[in-house]
């Protein structure tokens, strides 16, 4: 059974994106690989344009926003994006009907994901021990569309009806996991592995995840604090 990838990114993030597709491509067996959907929320035709060339199973999806990094995280376009994620989440599970798993585009593969794919379940969900926000939004893998759509489409009703500031995928996320627990097979993924923040990357980690803070509203800043100040020059090198 293949599965596929989605994510999501405007013109700002295209660098945190160019890291995420080139690493798939370096580090994935793309014979397991379906597509990698590409939410569009901004990029300029460049970007779009260097996205269709690097991979045929690259599939851009269009939405009509252009949003950019003004406002830094946390800000009104962030939230735009954030609370996008589950509505493009719901539509694509819908319309393909297989395996998905949807990643922010900030992440970093250092090794295959298919093994991701074998440990089953009917969806798998990123715990954090000890976090008061116990499942964190960045990795959702639906391994079961049937099953999991309900599931979807609770999460994405809790998530845009939040108001305030925040990352409300993420308590939305894990507000939904509780529900359900009982009624679905939940597969609870360590940090460590597919969610990996800390430098250096850990022999267990599949996923590394240059996450923002609510420091800076300049982009440059914000990329240079999650990619260069953390340490991750020497992995990224090869695919900037």
């Amino acid at each position: 059974m293949k599965y596929s990838i989605q994510t999501t990114s405007d013109y700002s993030y295209f660098v945190f994106l160019k890291i995420f597709v080139n690493s798939i491509l370096d580090k994935c067996d793309l014979n397991q690989l379906n597509k990698i959907y590409i939410i569009d929320t901004g990029m300029d035709s460049n970007q779009l344009e260097y996205l269709k060339e690097r991979s045929l199973q690259i599939e851009i999806i269009t939405t009509g926003l252009s949003t950019n990094f003004k406002g830094g995280t946390w800000g009104e376009d962030w939230q735009k994006n954030v609370k996008g994620k589950t509505v493009h989440l719901y539509d694509t599970i819908s319309r393909i009907q297989e395996p998905l798993l949807m990643l922010d585009a900030d992440m970093m593969i250092t090794s295959d994901l298919y093994p991701l794919l074998k440990l089953g379940g009917d969806l798998q969900v990123c715990v954090r021990p000890g976090n008061s926000v116990k499942y964190i939004g960045s990795y959702f893998f639906s391994l079961n569309p049937s099953k999991t759509l309900p599931f979807i489409k609770e999460w994405k009703d809790l998530t845009q009806n939040s108001k305030g500031k925040g990352a409300h995928e993420s308590p939305a996320l894990s507000k939904t996991v509780e529900k359900y627990k009982s009624q679905l097979n939940i597969i609870e993924i360590e940090q460590d592995i597919v969610n990996r923040i800390n430098y250096p990357a850990l022999d267990k980690t599949i996923i590394v995840h240059f996450k923002g803070t609510r420091l800076s509203d300049d982009i440059n800043e914000s990329m240079h604090a999650r990619l260069i100040d953390r340490g991750w020059s020497k992995e990224i090198e090869a695919y900037v």
